[in-house]
């Protein structure tokens, strides 16, 4: 079964009782957004590759669990969440000292505005876990978070999602910037430009990178790097809520900070680095001469006329492949 099949069954499921209720434990979720993301190039620990977003034959992957499981370790990935549509597998026996699966899952819950089903990952919940398909979307997200779990807004680009679909709901620690899998099969895998919405309307969320794999020759084209202090579940999940992680499809960033209105950043050789911001227009781009790379950059923000409130970084290789910092909050005078 494809990924539009799948939708379409499962959203005529949901849509038989789906109610909007974006209030439910919105306050929650934007004060924790407010106190800003964490800077893991300044954090102690270890860097970590993860797979969030990837399936099995327990929904329509190709393959069984211990199969992809395999597949992401022999490509050295140290964390792998299987997140299968609504259902959750059994993973403890499979758990190593150098090797983490996460118990997860894709839910989608109806949107209250009549656009396409809200696609969900959820990360870190006990396994076995059952949704309340007829929940509404707000109410969904907050039975994942009564049991720790945590919850990343998928290819809202590919299922072309406004900002008032983002916003209906809360809640979410992080969206997919990048989905290789919508990537290659539709061309709708980046989402930058949600992101950045999302930010300018005081969401303080982290861009992750996935795969979101069904067919195993669309295994690792996105992934995220994440720094924490030891490879098990709670360090890692509490690095997700931190932002302690920058995601890639294709090149490094070694650093990145901000120091005395001057953001600096090192990656392997990208041919154009890129400086987001809020507002119109905003940012600085730095592009590599021909035939030439950069493996560093920087931008001098301060004592612009503008106030800036955030600032990202996005970086481009020769083949386009690129890689995101989180958003580095800018404090006010």
């Amino acid at each position: 079964m494809d990924r539009r099949t799948f939708l379409k069954l499962s959203g005529a499921v949901a849509a038989q009782a789906a109610l909007w209720s974006p209030q439910v434990g919105r306050a929650e979720a934007e004060s924790a957004s407010a106190h800003g993301l964490g800077n893991p190039f300044l954090q102690e620990g270890r860097w970590f590759k993860a797979a969030f977003h990837v399936h099995t034959t327990t929904s329509d992957g190709d393959v069984d669990v211990p199969t992809r499981l395999n597949q992401y370790r022999k490509l050295g990935y140290q964390v792998v969440a299987i997140t299968d549509h609504w259902k959750t597998n059994d993973l403890s026996a499979f758990a190593e000292e150098d090797f983490l699966p996460i118990v997860g899952l894709e839910m989608h819950p109806q949107t209250g505005t009549g656009a396409p089903a809200h696609h969900f990952v959820v990360l870190n919940v006990p396994h076995p876990f059952e949704l309340d398909r007829k929940l509404a979307a707000q109410a969904m997200i907050d039975q994942v978070l009564s049991v720790g779990g945590k919850v990343i807004y998928a290819h809202p680009y590919w299922t072309t999602h406004s900002l008032n679909e983002m916003l209906e709901v809360a809640g979410y620690c992080a969206l997919e910037v990048f989905n290789g899998g919508c990537h290659v099969e539709n061309d709708t895998g980046y989402g930058s430009v949600h992101w950045d919405q999302v930010l300018n309307k005081g969401r303080l969320i982290g861009g992750i990178a996935t795969d979101d794999v069904h067919n195993s020759k669309l295994i690792n084209i996105g992934w995220t790097m994440i720094k924490a202090p030891a490879l098990n579940a709670a360090a890692i999940m509490e690095a997700i809520e931190k932002g302690c992680y920058y995601a890639s499809a294709g090149p490094t960033i070694e650093d990145c900070r901000i120091e005395d209105g001057v953001i600096r950043v090192i990656t392997s050789p990208v041919r154009r680095i890129t400086f987001r911001c809020n507002g119109v227009g905003g940012g600085h781009v730095v592009q590599a001469k021909p035939g030439e790379t950069l493996t560093s950059a920087e931008w001098k923000f301060a004592g612009s006329r503008r106030r800036y409130q955030w600032i990202r970084v996005e970086v481009a290789d020769e083949m386009d492949n690129r890689a995101w910092t989180n958003p580095f909050v800018i404090p006010t005078a």
